[in-house]
Order: structure tokens, then C-alpha cells, then sequence
């Protein structure tokens, strides 16, 4: 998932000057949500595997039909060959031209980018029946090259007994110099090293890096999204969140090692399958404090603030239609992100997951209770509770202010903020040097503001609302920054206030501050503002709580790996890391399942429920063209189409393999590895899978390769892609 990218981007824009302030030497990254990763599943179905693990699988019991060194093998091209991280999802290649099949969902915002009012690719859809008509995204590919362990060479030459703040340091520092260094032996590739455990295990990864995507074949909105948010993360699904796009390699067609065969006949109920892919981040072993945390702040607190930003966007957007195109992406995301934490928590509060994180914790701490000889551990869980509480006790503020630094005017106030405190420190020849070095750099920064200030009724609503809330915060550091002789005048005077402040700013006209900044930078930097004036209070006290948080995050990550210890003596069993967007193997079976007493959920659907749906005139998520919905009526489809159960075109299908974010787009193939769907959701009571997987809940979903050729055949009569993919209806 993708949480607060504003602020990074401020953070990093400001990262010299933290630099040069010593209380902030030793602070390494900020950690909004921790990313500790452990090695451990339950069952065989339960696994996001890494390709070195495949080998202790008996995938030839559970129904594979191809060799496993078919899927992955180190000496030659294999199925892995074909997979594609295509931004935060992943693709694969369906041809030996560079065709990449991936969701729609995926290239959504893409299309928005290169639609207008007149030629809306995003509603209409696109297709391009030669490779000149193709049209160039921003989308980033990466294909898997190679890996290694490295463990050792980052941890090798740690000193013993420094702190955990050092250490992580130490780590991140030894991580940039290896891969700089391998970097030198392959110019041509992307070098990246990946955590498996933190503070244990770590792998070196080298991708090839295309950035030559262009669209081929895009189904209309109303196809690829049917359903909308209505039926986001929910089953049975309708819609065929599919398109196809072209990897090109300097102007030419890029010719990849591997790419899948399609198998237009699909599968039937009880059918093995497996995925390859990207996934992003799993939580499975934490401590049980975590999941508190989860279920208390990061979830409650981001859900209820995106829905708050999505009801602000709809009502500035309205009715324009380049407005809507502009935020079509954000919106979508959005409100995919919301509707996940929103089943996250329904799932934690159904499930025992947190409950039985406790017990298992108190299990190891009695065992090594028990055991005098691992009596060591034991400071380790008063220690554990300790950084929560205190973590439980910053977290609300801390999570709204990372938000607060993602509105512009606040973001642009707390720029200029820092650079002028840092001015108002030097003097004569050093200021001057300063300036010089960093003039262009603080121009460039500021510049950026521009065309995205202007959002007057948006960006007001945002700053006065997140202003109120900080007022309601119990007394601290933070709360006393947005105390006003208005709180007892209850909400609206409190946001009256804060508008206000945001009203009178002069930074709100970009033009005219970035001629002052241009001409007078030192006059520019030292303004008298309200938001600026606002933004040096803010700024000083959330540094203070960066790097307690920092210190805190960095001590919990010295302590996972040791209870993993403890874990492995007292259980055993087989361990794999948690996904963390690097390639993954996940495999099960077609399934359905019962996700409420009395409720049966077939694993496949037909156009006859997108035909019932789109007859739901009150539902705007299920209009269908009539030319499209009397195209579903009379179209008579080859027979490879049809559901052998009712004659009907399947359209999705469910699964109960272990997918989790970054798996959209990923391949669903069968038995030999034949491309049979492609993976794009999870149902609602499976977005918990990021924290853990159970049998009975836990299904994926995917649009049916027969939906996405009959979409393709009769809807885009994308023939010339069709017969590049070798299929023939």
C-alpha cells in the first residue's frame, strides 16, 4: 500500500537541511508503519514462498503437472521469466513482441493521464491495431534478472553492543555501499537489496529496467470497472479488470526470455492453480501489540481521514469532466485503500487474530519462564510492552501530521519554514555561501508548488479540518500548538479560525512568492506568515516526535528477529519471509467458500450477473451501455467461452491462494502453467490476509481468461493482439 507519499517527498526535499542540525544526526528514515518481517506460515496453502523455497513443496501432490524447475531454474528461461513488476503491480508477457497483460485497475491512472474530453481512453477504451498507434505511459517495468543472500556482507561487520538506532543506521548504510558496488559490475540494471527478516536476513536483487510501456488494448470504463466501489473487495465480481500493454527496448518491441501460452478453455472448480508475482507487504508474525496498533490507530485513523479527503475531492471535482480525469487516480486509490483498512478491521474484530497473538506471546515468555537457559528473553517482552505504550500514546498525532504535511500550502509553508530557520542561523560569508549552494534547490522545490496551489475550496477544507482535529488531541506537544480561545465555541468556530489563518497566507499566490523568492531569497525565506509561522512550531515539535518514534521503531526491530528465535526453538516448522514486493510463488485451488452462515459463494460468475446488475437502473457503479448490454444479450461466443455448467461466458473466478497487495495483475495459471486469469482483489474478509491467511476466508479473485478474450473478440474485435497471443476463436 502506498501511505502518504506527500510527506516523503517533503521529507526528502528538506533532507539537507536535517542534516545539518545535530539533534537530527542520527535519525535514519522515518517509519510510518513498520515493516518487520518474519519467517514462518502453517500449512502449505498458507505461503507466499520465495523461489528458493519452491524445491521443499511437493507441488506434484498438491497437482502440479509441470516440472518445478519449469517455473523457476537458474540455467535457463522459465515461467518467472515472464513476469514483469509493472509499477506497484505486476504483469507478464503474452507474446515474444513484448505484449504484457496486466489489470485495469493497474494502468488506470495511465489512461486518465493521456485521455481529454474529447478523446476519453479512460470511458471509451483504447486499442491499437498497430504498433505506430501505440501510446507511451510514466509506467516503470522491472524484470527479475537475478538474486543472491547477502546477508553476511551487511551484517558481517557490525560492531557488537551499538544501539538500535546505530545499528539500523549502520545496516542502511552498509546496504547503499554493496549496492553501489554492484551497481559498477551491472551498469545496465537496477540493483536493489531487499529485508527478508529485519536485522537478519536481507537479498540482493537485479531487475532489468524498461521504461518504454505503451497502451495497446484498454476495455471501456464501464467494463473494466463495472461494478466500482460498490463491489470493490467484494464477490461475486463482474467487471474485466484487464488491459494489455507493449515493453519496448530501445524503440523496438522488447523480446523477453519467457512469456506465457493461453489457455482459452480455463479451468473448472477444484482445479489447481498458482500465481507468480510482486507482492507487497505481510505482517504475519508480529508481536501481538502490533495488531493493536493496526486495528487502533493506522487503520481507524487513515480510513476516516481518506473518506474525509474523498467526500472534499468529489465536491471540488463536480461535474467537470478534465477535473474528473485529473482525479480519477487519486480518487480510485483512495477509495481502495479506505475499503481495505475498512475489512482489515472488520476481519481483526471478527477474527481471533489478535487474541491469539497474545496467547502464542505468552506461550513463548512461559516457556522461557520455564527454561532457565533461556531465561535471557525474558527482558525482551517488558521491553515490547514499554514501546507500544509509548508508540499507543504518539500514534494518533503522529499519523495526522504526516497527513497535515501532505496538504500543499502547509507542505509549501513548512519548506520555506526550514530553510528560513536554518538561514536565520548563519551570518555573513556563510549565509551567503548557503544561499548560493541551495538557491536553485529551494526555487526548484517551491516551483513544483505550482498548478497544484489553487485548489482554494479543496485545499481549505483539508488544512481547516485537520487543524480542528489536532485541537481535540489530549495536551501535548502537538494539541498546545492548536489550542485557540475558539475551542470552546465548539467545531465550526475552531475551522472558521483555521481558514482564516489559511486565507491571509501570502505563499498562497505561488506566482508572486517565487518572483520574491527569485529576486530576494533571503527576504522570501524570512516572510512574515501565519502558515509559516504555524509550519516552525509544527515542524519543531514533530522533529522532536520523529525521532523518538524513529528510536522507538528501530528498538521493536531488534526485538522481532529475537522472539522469531525463540519462536523457531519452541515450535519448529518451516519459515519463508514475508512478502515485501519482491518475486513470490502462491498456489491452491479453484474454490468457493461460505462467507456467512448459510451464504455458498460459487467460484465463478457469468455475464448473466453483469446483465442482472446493469438492470439496477438506481446503482450508477453497474450502468452499461445499452449497445453494450444488447452486445452481451445477442453475441453468440465460441464454445471455449461458455461455462460447461450453464452455457454462459465466465467472467470471474475465486481462488484460495495467499495474494495480497502488488499481486494485482498477477498471472493465475493451471496445472502446466498455462495463463488461465489474471489475479486483481481479494474478497472483503481476506484483506486481513496481510496479518493472516485461514482456509475458510481467506479467496483471492481474478477476471477469467475466458471474459477477457470475449471482452477482447467482440467488444474490441482486437484481433491483430489476439492472434499475437496465439489465440483463435
Amino acid at each position: 500500500m502506498k501511505l502518504l507519499s506527500d510527506l516523503y517527498k517533503h521529507l526528502s526535499s528538506i533532507k539537507y537541511l536535517l542534516k545539518t542540525q545535530n539533534y537530527m544526526k542520527k535519525i535514519v528514515a522515518l517509519a510510518l508503519i513498520i515493516g518487520l518481517f518474519s519467517f514462518k506460515h502453517t500449512s502449505d496453502e498458507e505461503g507466499i514462498f520465495t523461489m528458493s523455497h519452491l524445491s521443499k513443496l511437493d507441488l506434484k501432490k498438491a497437482g502440479l503437472e509441470i516440472e518445478v524447475d519449469e517455473i523457476y531454474n537458474e540455467s535457463k528461461p522459465a515461467l518467472v521469466n515472464a513476469l514483469v513488476r509493472l509499477g506497484g503491480c505486476t504483469g507478464s508477457f503474452i507474446s515474444d513482441q513484448g505484449l504484457i497483460i496486466t489489470n485495469h485497475h493497474c494502468v488506470f491512472s495511465s489512461v486518465a493521464q493521456v485521455s481529454t474530453a474529447e478523446s476519453n481512453y479512460l470511458k471509451n477504451g483504447f486499442y491499437a491495431d498497430s504498433e505506430d498507434k501505440e501510446i507511451k505511459t510514466s509506467l516503470p517495468c522491472k524484470i527479475t534478472q537475478s538474486y543472491s543472500d547477502v546477508s553476511e556482507a551487511i551484517l558481517s561487520a557490525l560492531p557488537k553492543g551499538v544501539s538500535a538506532l546505530d545499528k539500523k543506521s549502520l545496516i542502511q548504510t552498509n546496504i547503499k555501499a554493496l549496492e553501489e558496488k554492484e551497481q559498477k559490475k551491472y551498469p545496465n540494471l537496477v540493483i536493489e537489496i531487499s529485508e527478508m527478516l529485519v536485522g537478519k536476513s536481507y537479498t540482493l536483487f537485479r531487475y532489468k529496467f524498461l521504461d518504454d510501456v505503451r497502451l495497446v488494448y484498454v476495455p471501456p470504463k464501464n467494463i473494466g470497472k463495472f461494478g466500482g466501489e460498490t463491489d470493490n473487495w467484494e464477490w461475486p465480481r463482474h467487471n474485466g479488470d484487464f488491459s494489455i500493454v507493449r515493453a519496448y527496448e530501445n524503440g523496438v518491441p522488447y523480446k523477453p526470455e519467457s512469456h506465457l501460452e493461453v489457455n482459452p478453455a480455463g479451468t473448472k472448480e477444484g482445479d489447481f492453480t498458482f500465481i507468480l508475482g510482486y507482492p507487497g507487504r505481510t505482517y504475519r508474525n508480529q508481536t501481538a501489540q502490533f495488531y493493536d496498533y493496526q486495528n487502533n490507530f493506522v487503520l481507524p485513523i487513515i480510513a476516516d481521514w481518506f473518506d474525509y479527503r474523498i467526500d472534499a475531492m468529489n465536491k471540488y471535482v463536480g461535474d467537470d469532466v478534465d477535473l474528473q480525469l485529473k482525479y480519477s487516480g487519486t480518487l480510485a486509490s483512495l477509495s481502495n485503500v479506505t475499503k481495505n483498512f475498512k475489512g482489515k478491521m472488520q476481519g481483526l474484530q471478527r477474527t481471533d487474530v489478535i487474541a491469539q497473538a497474545y496467547k502464542d506471546q505468552k506461550s513463548l515468555q512461559d516457556y522461557a519462564q520455564k527454561n532457565p537457559d533461556k531465561n535471557y528473553y525474558l527482558p525482551l517482552f517488558a521491553k515490547n510492552d514499554a514501546l507500544y505504550k509509548r508508540k499507543f500514546e504518539l500514534s494518533r498525532d503522529y499519523l495526522y501530521l504526516n497527513q497535515f504535511y501532505g496538504t500543499t500550502v502547509f507542505n509549501t509553508a513548512s519548506t520555506i519554514a526550514l530553510y528560513g530557520s536554518r538561514i536565520s542561523q548563519l551570518k555573513g560569508e556563510e549565509r551567503n555561501t548557503f544561499l548560493s549552494e541551495n538557491k536553485e534547490s529551494v526555487l526548484k522545490k517551491l516551483n513544483a508548488y505550482r498548478g497544484v496551489l489553487g485548489k482554494e475550496e479543496m485545499e481549505q477544507d483539508l488544512f481547516a479540518e485537520l487543524y480542528y482535529r489536532f485541537s481535540q488531541s489530549e495536551d501535548n506537544d502537538i494539541s498546545s500548538i492548536f489550542k485557540t480561545d475558539k475551542l470552546a465555541k465548539g467545531k465550526g468556530a475552531i475551522k472558521t479560525y483555521a481558514a482564516s489563518l489559511w486565507a491571509k497566507s501570502k505563499i498562497r499566490n505561488v506566482d508572486k512568492y517565487l518572483s520574491l523568492a527569485d529576486k530576494k531569497l533571503v527576504k522570501a525565506l524570512q516572510i512574515s506568515d501565519p502558515l509559516i509561522e504555524l509550519a516552525n512550531k509544527v515542524n519543531s515539535a514533530f522533529l522532536n516526535m520523529q525521532t523518538e518514534m524513529t528510536q522507538i521503531n528501530a528498538e521493536i526491530d531488534e526485538i522481532i528477529p529475537r522472539f522469531n528465535d525463540l519462536e523457531m526453538e519452541v515450535n519448529g516448522g518451516s519459515f519463508i519471509p514475508d512478502a515485501n514486493g519482491t518475486l513470490r510463488f502462491t498456489y491452491g485451488y479453484i474454490k468457493g467458500y461460505e462467507p456467512k452462515d448459510g451464504v455458498v459463494a460459487s467460484p465463478y460468475t457469468t455475464v448473466k450477473g453483469i446483465i442482472e446488475k446493469a438492470e439496477r437502473t438506481d446503482n450508477p457503479d453497474y450502468y452499461l451501455e445499452p449497445e453494450y448490454l444488447d452486445k452481451l444479450m445477442k453475441i453468440e461466443p465460441a464454445d471455449v467461452l461458455r461455462s460447461p455448467v450453464n452455457n454462459a461466458v465466465v467472467v470471474g473466478l475465486l481462488y484460495n491462494m495467499d495474494t495480497t497487495g502488488g499481486n494485482s495483475g498477477s498471472p493465475i495459471m493451471d496445472s502446466k502453467g498455462r495463463l488461465i486469469g489474471v489475479n486483481f482483489d481479494r474478497a472483503y474478509t481476506a484483506t486481513i490476509n496481510d496479518y493472516a491467511w485461514n482456509e475458510s476466508y481467506s479467496r483471492s479473485i481474478g477476471v477469467d481468461i475466458r471474459y477477457v478474450l470475449y471482452v477482447m473478440k467482440y467488444f474490441g474485435e482486437a484481433d491483430t493482439v489476439l492472434a499475437e497471443m496465439g489465440v483463435e476463436l
